[in-house]
């Protein structure tokens, strides 16, 4: 029978693999949500790069045929799409919304070239003049202030001019904040009072459960800061994938449970909303994180996301991670009994090999979501090549030395990565406490590796050593994780999963450094000196 501490050490493996198991088996359940049936949103906005082109791009033009292909998808949801700009081949959108029996609410985009803004303005309102029985509002800027590209004075002085020329309504665009704290310079010179009201990325982030709530309340605020103006929603949704802010997850249930809601709410309250986005912006990523490329009710490739009705899953493809595992149990068993021929050591394996291959699924995804130039991808690879790799070489001395309660020695390869791991972890923590807004917590490249060790430190035998660099790393990692989440907010669950890893990784090394040791270690010592005087 093996030493106590190699039992606790198989538990924890266990706990740990039943952790992951769990967590897939959430992600593919069916959720039910309240049903939108056949009602439609009220508007949509829509953007054409979601074919690998960006608007940044030099020369871009996105062919009209393109663009007729996503109004058609994007008639499904709606009967209005609000676009941001008219170059790059949007001048097309007024003609193909009329063949379709679309309106439109034209966008004309403002920045800090005043020539260009100059030919922007001119073109949108020639196109609302050639097709004012389609466009219904010409919204001239798009969160200018938010991103300080003019100042409210020079703001104004276009809107003016947009209004005394434009045959339709004008409008102009910017988060909620910012339209109330410039009313005084921007009231006058607009038909329509357009904010937006983004639950997710608000400074104090809003639940999904309350979205709706909080969105209504802005709005009758809104009306009554402006009145007797008409004030229109012009950008409100959720993302479908990213990091959680505060209490605010994203997910597919989460975005979907949004709209739900918000349609089910407007039969008894009618709100004029334009819900973004059409098609997610896969550009967007590189800007916003992975959140920014995932608010459209239809992915890249035209797919759609959020059903109106029925059950949702976080995740349709969550089977993988459960085939994952059970891959991974097959594998380490065998190859353990191969080895070894002890059913102690493929019982160790075998649940090493299920947690790391499902965790490994994990990181895949991650991988694909957040990635977003080949350096990124390079780092990312080989982050997840020293941190997976760890974890098998630990899940390895573990099973070696359970047929013999003896200890194998953790030294050489073992503890290089365990330093690699350690300064992994505390670069992505220190990235997240100092710039921490855009990017993900990596809570799939640390799992394999924390509870590998983990286990490795229950059995008996240390599995760190005295290196100054670990103790620093580790003390990085100690002082991170509590930081993280008094920033982020005890209602971030992503942050607590993070911060316990880090923990997991950074408490043995410490433990050890201050003289901890274990009776096994000196057990294991004991009989490893025995086996060799015989």
């Amino acid at each position: 029978m093996p030493h106590r501490r190699m039992l606790a050490a198989l538990l924890v493996l266990g706990a740990g693999l039943l952790g992951v198991l769990l967590h897939w088996v959430e992600r593919g359940r069916p959720v039910t949500l309240a049903e939108a049936g056949a009602l439609q949103l009220p508007c949509v906005s829509y953007a054409p790069f979601r074919r690998g082109q960006a608007p940044s791009d030099p020369g871009v033009r996105i062919p009209a045929a393109d663009i007729e292909e996503d109004l058609r998808l994007l008639q499904r949801h709606t009967g209005c799409v609000r676009t941001y700009a008219v170059g790059e081949g949007l001048d097309a959108v007024p003609a193909i919304a009329r063949r379709l029996g679309l309106r439109v609410k034209l966008g004309a985009w403002i920045g800090r070239d005043a020539r260009a803004n100059e030919r922007e303005l001119a073109r949108a309102i020639a196109l609302a003049r050639e097709y004012r029985d389609v466009v219904d509002l010409l919204v001239v800027g798009n969160e200018v202030l938010l991103r300080r590209e003019l100042a409210p004075p020079a703001l104004a002085e276009l809107l003016a001019r947009a209004r005394r020329e434009s045959p339709v309504p004008v409008a102009y665009a910017d988060v909620w904040e910012f339209w109330w704290r410039h009313a005084a310079t921007l009231r006058a010179h607009v038909d329509v009072v357009a904010v937006h009201v983004l639950p997710y990325w608000e400074d104090e982030p809003v639940a999904v459960e309350h979205a709706v709530d909080h969105l209504y309340a802005i709005a009758a605020e809104s009306r009554r800061r402006f009145a007797p103006a008409p004030v229109w929603i012009g950008e409100t949704g959720w993302p479908a994938a990213g990091r959680q802010r505060g209490p605010a997850r994203p997910g597919r249930v989460e975005q979907a449970r949004f709209a739900r809601e918000l349609l089910a709410r407007a039969r008894h309250e009618p709100l004029d909303v334009n819900w973004i986005e059409g098609f997610d912006q896969p550009w967007k990523r590189a800007l916003e994180g992975a959140m920014g490329g995932a608010w459209g009710l239809r992915d890249r490739h035209g797919a759609e996301r959020m059903a109106r009705s029925g059950p949702v899953q976080a995740d349709p493809a969550a089977s993988h991670g459960l085939v994952a595992a059970l891959v991974g149990a097959l594998l380490g068993a065998g190859v353990a009994l191969l080895r070894w021929r002890s059913v102690w050591a493929a019982l160790a394996l075998a649940l090493a090999g299920a947690a790391i291959a499902s965790i490994g699924v994990a990181q895949v995804d991650a991988m694909r979501l957040w990635n977003r130039t080949p350096f990124e991808w390079l780092a990312s690879g080989v982050a997840s090549a020293v941190a997976f790799g760890g974890a098998l070489l630990a899940s390895w001395r573990l099973a070696a030395a359970l047929p013999t309660r003896s200890w194998v020695d953790a030294g050489g390869t073992l503890a290089a990565v365990r330093v690699a791991v350690l300064f992994i972890a505390a670069t992505v923590a220190l990235q997240l406490l100092f710039d921490g807004r855009y990017r993900g917590f990596a809570s799939p490249l640390l799992a394999a590796p924390a509870l590998s060790l983990l286990a490795l430190c229950i059995a008996g035998a240390s599995p760190h050593g005295h290196r100054h660099e670990e103790r620093l790393l580790a003390a990085v990692l100690l002082a991170c994780a509590p930081l993280i989440v008094w920033h982020e907010g005890l209602a971030n669950m992503q942050a607590l999963g993070w911060a316990a890893l880090l923990w997991v990784l950074a408490v043995p090394v410490l433990l050890h450094a201050v003289g901890w040791r274990t009776s096994a270690s000196a057990a294991s010592s004991t009989a490893g000196a025995a086996s060799v005087a015989e």
